[in-house]
């Protein structure tokens, strides 16, 4: 029996035409577009399909146009198909997905939400010119030493995200990464500079993380239909832990590589990303060649799911 998780992008999956043949396709994802542009005050499609990359760069649009294009994919796989996940999880922002697809956040919540959060990331990233890069190629142990290095010489950058055995995200002052970087690619890493500014998952966000708490505390929540993997700790979200775990993962590296680990150890053997771009599916390809993969925004991958999980047959009316 096959058993599948559900995994959601973040940041950095957003592109110009993101799920625009699924949105030519299904009445269920134009009602989502539709439903995100009443409450955002935006032209979600238009800004996914005919918009520019600049924009798109501005964590506080893309933010929630990655959280519509997640939570779209879900509803159309859900409508057609009856099998649900053993697993869900979400790569950092990915993470607000999941909530909401699992019926923790509502669709509003967690638009306004990420929303509100990309706020708050970029203020406080204009007020410590900072920045992100991935790292591939490289041992993250050393790169973790290097930053703990910089570290105690004063400089402020710090691993963000663990994303797979040899790829991993950093972040902080710029002039300081700069500084992390050059030492990278001296041990033969290639680096990449991420879009946008904001030092995620750093100590940077601290006194954001105040505001933002209160935020999360604030909100009337449901518990998770299905197990939602907390990026920081590895825990099933419930109710009550919503708060402090988004807290703590605004301030701590994603633990993508051993939230995949866990799933596994759980005998998930399938894994389904669910919104654009395809870099989960690629990570979980080129590491984990024996479990199964697939990018939903794809229809040649639509078409390769059908045969695990067959669409059902619409109902006449």
């Amino acid at each position: 029996m096959i058993k599948f998780a559900f995994v959601f992008p973040g940041q950095s999956s957003q592109r110009i035409g993101m799920l625009q043949e699924l949105h030519r396709e299904s009445e269920e994802v134009r009602r989502t577009f539709e439903e995100a542009s009443d409450l955002l005050h935006l032209n979600v499609a238009g800004l996914c399909f005919d918009g520019d990359e600049s924009t798109l760069r501005d964590i506080r649009i893309s933010a929630p146009l990655i959280v519509t294009a997640c939570t779209a994919s879900f509803r159309h796989f859900t409508a057609e198909r009856a099998e649900r996940p053993a697993l869900m999880a979400g790569h950092s922002l990915g993470e607000y997905a999941a909530l909401s697809c699992a019926g923790v956040l509502t669709f509003e919540q967690a638009l306004k939400t990420v929303t509100f959060r990309s706020e708050l990331a970029h203020e406080a990233a204009i007020a410590c010119d900072g920045a992100m890069s991935v790292i591939y190629r490289t041992d993250a142990n050393v790169i973790e030493q290097r930053c703990a290095e910089l570290r105690r010489q004063g400089k402020r950058v710090w691993v963000s995200c663990f994303n797979a055995p040899d790829q991993l995200s950093v972040a902080g002052v710029r002039a300081d990464l700069d500084l992390l970087e050059r030492i990278a690619e001296e041990r033969g890493a290639s680096v990449k500079r991420m879009p946008g500014n904001a030092p995620f998952h750093t100590p940077l966000l601290q006194e954001a993380s105040v505001e933002f708490g209160a935020h999360l505390r604030a909100l009337k929540l449901s518990e998770p239909k299905y197990p939602v993997i907390a990026n920081v700790n590895l825990n099933c979200y419930t109710a009550d832990t919503v708060a402090d775990y988004l807290v703590a993962q605004l301030l701590s590296p994603v633990q993508w590589h051993r939230t995949i680990e866990r799933a596994l150890r759980q005998n998930v053997d399938t894994f389904v990303e669910l919104g654009s771009g395809g870099i989960l599916t690629r990570m979980l390809r080129a590491s984990y060649p024996d479990a199964r993969a697939f990018g939903y925004e794809r229809q040649a991958e639509r078409d390769r799911l059908a045969g695990l999980f067959p669409v059902r047959e619409a109902v006449p009316q």
